[in-house]
């Protein structure tokens, strides 16, 4: 399945580009600005970004690969709510979502069990905790971490867990779309 990720520079997107690129899926991108993150992102492998989100570059992308969803930022309906990539979704009947579906959808199709980290402070420091707990019990996981630490990436995808750590932000009421183990 090919996935195109909208906004992949940010840290809401982009560890989830990370994680279905490590899972197997055809994953490009687009973000308006260019960053170290999505620098990041390219040298882990995901090569297929554009720094700019008009139509020209998702048609193109769509000629030589035909996308089948489309997931995007929920900054993107605050910023650009006439966004030429979802345009030119809907007129191409392809399947367009907020990140929290593709999450969703990437956490039944591989039967994880989600541990949710939701509040209002701490989120980010909780979420590192739980996943240095994890890698020092040696104990498979795939999780998203929106921070740069010195023991794990920002998204790793491990064939071989029964957990997803995510932390469920409170942006766009996110946090209200899951239903953690």
């Amino acid at each position: 399945m090919h996935v195109f990720f909208s906004g992949i520079g940010g840290t809401g997107i982009g560890p989830i580009a990370q994680i279905a690129y490590q899972a197997g899926f055809d994953v490009s991108g687009s973000d308006k600005r260019n960053s170290n993150y999505i620098q990041y992102l390219k040298k882990q492998g995901l090569k297929n970004i554009n720094i700019g989100q008009e139509k020209k570059f998702i048609a193109k992308i769509h000629q030589k690969n035909p996308i089948d969803w489309f997931v995007y930022s929920s900054a993107i309906q605050f910023e650009n709510q006439n966004s030429e990539e979802i345009i030119f979704c809907q007129n191409n009947q392809i399947k367009t979502s907020k990140r929290d579906l593709f999450v969703n959808y990437f956490i039944n199709q591989h039967q994880l069990k989600m541990i949710a980290i939701a509040g209002t402070h701490g989120k980010t420091t909780l979420t590192a905790m739980v996943v240095y707990l994890f890698k020092s019990l040696n104990i498979p996981l795939t999780y998203i971490l929106p921070a740069k630490t010195s023991f794990g990436q920002m998204g790793e995808y491990n064939p071989k867990s029964a957990y997803f750590v995510y932390e469920a932000d409170e942006f766009d009421r996110n946090f209200l779309s899951f239903k953690p183990f």
